[in-house]
């Protein structure tokens, strides 16, 4: 079953990390990144409350292309910081910052269209 990316796209960009990892990813799940692998859906929502700490992440795609069981995406992420996060991984971030930074996104899809494997790829800031 292939997944709903705009109504994903729709979800994640309200900010509620916790219903879009609810709905959108399988139990057993994988996140794949430069920065690390998170498995499983309680690691991948920690890293992304972690994330998401006074920073609003939007998605705006660029492509999608998908099949039954694979969905690929070219996105920009853009970044908006609400405070000091020395600590965010594409630089520090003063509150009013915006960093607009470009992933390229393979997600790998179960029977019922959830997602068990997202891995990405980013290329620095703007």
């Amino acid at each position: 079953m292939p997944l709903d990316y705009a109504a994903y796209e729709a979800l994640f960009n309200t900010g509620d990390d916790e219903a879009l990892v609810e709905r959108f990813f399988a139990d057993g799940c994988a996140m794949i990144s430069g920065s690390g692998t998170r498995n499983g859906k309680g690691e991948l929502l920690a890293f992304l409350r972690w994330a998401h700490d006074g920073v609003r992440e939007v998605m705006r795609p660029q492509q999608v292309l998908s099949t039954e069981d694979v969905l690929f995406a070219e996105v920009d992420m853009d970044f908006h910081a609400s405070k000091v996060r020395d600590d965010f991984p594409f630089g520090a971030l003063r509150p009013g910052d915006l960093v607009t930074v470009k992933f390229f996104v393979t997600y790998r899809l179960d029977a019922d269209g959830r997602i068990f494997e997202l891995k990405s790829m980013t290329w620095p800031p703007e």
